[in-house]
């Protein structure tokens, strides 16, 4: 149930607001709805956004035929546009990794 809400959360602040609120909705949930243990704590973070980063880069790699992906992975000289958005997801998912399991630290010392 985390990992629905922290996309919606994040989905809808990353419409109005700057990049970094995808680090603040993960903490905040994960303040207000614990999870049983700090993995689960920072894998649902890692996967929640992670997923959404992936679903929004493939969402913009097709709908402009990769032509921006792909010119963007040969700036960062990679292979293709779709390694470049694996490697997109893994970033945002280790930020929101561990800002869920920050959250989860401060609710533990709280």
């Amino acid at each position: 149930m985390n990992i629905i809400l922290i996309v919606v959360v994040t989905a809808i602040c990353q419409y109005f607001a700057p990049w970094w609120t995808v680090a603040l909705a993960p903490f905040l949930i994960l303040l207000w709805r614990p999870a049983n243990t700090s993995f689960n704590a920072f894998l649902t973070g890692f996967a929640a956004i992670a997923l959404l980063w992936f679903a929004y880069g493939l969402y913009l790699h097709t709908s402009s035929e990769g032509a921006m992906s792909n010119r963007i992975a040969q700036i960062f000289s990679l292979p293709n546009g779709i390694l470049l958005l694996v490697v997109t997801a893994l970033v945002g998912g280790l930020v929101g990794g561990f800002a869920s399991l920050s959250g989860h630290f401060v609710r533990r010392a709280v």
